[in-house]
């Protein structure tokens, strides 16, 4: 199974609670390019999504409509709607072996590739997590890293920073 683990882009702090924070300009043009480089390459690979998975918090949420904007920008078409939920176990408080339990169920369902769009620190947690602790990850806002995980085990087969 391949694991899109993705940061949200850049948010303001101008919110009545972290939940509520949006994306700013910089981390909706980051966000789009990152979706237009994860298209392509998704399309070079000849790779449909099987599964994308992203926090309720409004930050998370937009950098999801972003990535897909620049997903179809390079003609990478998929029925997004139909593979996404939004699971408020991956919050900045996330559990990751919580996370890591049900990426295994999706796997025992037939997911090959899945999309996480979360915060810090679950994201860095996750990755490390799925790897036994060998992929060391500064994720900057919007960072995407790529993940084969077999079994217990991962490898961190590349990181695309914005």
């Amino acid at each position: 199974m391949n694991i899109w683990i993705m940061r949200h882009g850049e948010a303001g702090f101008n919110a009545p609670n972290d939940a509520a924070r949006s994306l700013t300009d910089s981390g909706i043009k980051s966000t789009k390019l990152q979706g237009q480089w994860l298209g392509q390459h998704l399309i070079n690979q000849n790779i449909q999504l099987d599964k994308i998975i992203v926090s309720p918090y409004l930050r998370a949420q937009q950098t999801l409509e972003q990535l897909i904007l620049g997903m179809q920008a390079v003609k990478f078409s998929q029925n997004f709607a139909t593979i996404t939920e939004i699971w408020d176990e991956i919050t900045p408080d996330g559990n990751p072996y919580t996370v890591e339990n049900y990426l295994d169920f999706l796997r025992s369902e037939g997911a090959k590739q899945v999309l996480v769009i979360s915060h810090l620190p679950l994201v860095f947690d996750l990755a490390l997590s799925l790897t036994h602790h060998q992929a060391n990850i500064a994720f900057q806002t919007a960072t995407i890293a790529e993940i084969d995980w077999h079994q217990t085990q991962g490898n961190l087969l590349q990181v695309k920073y914005p």
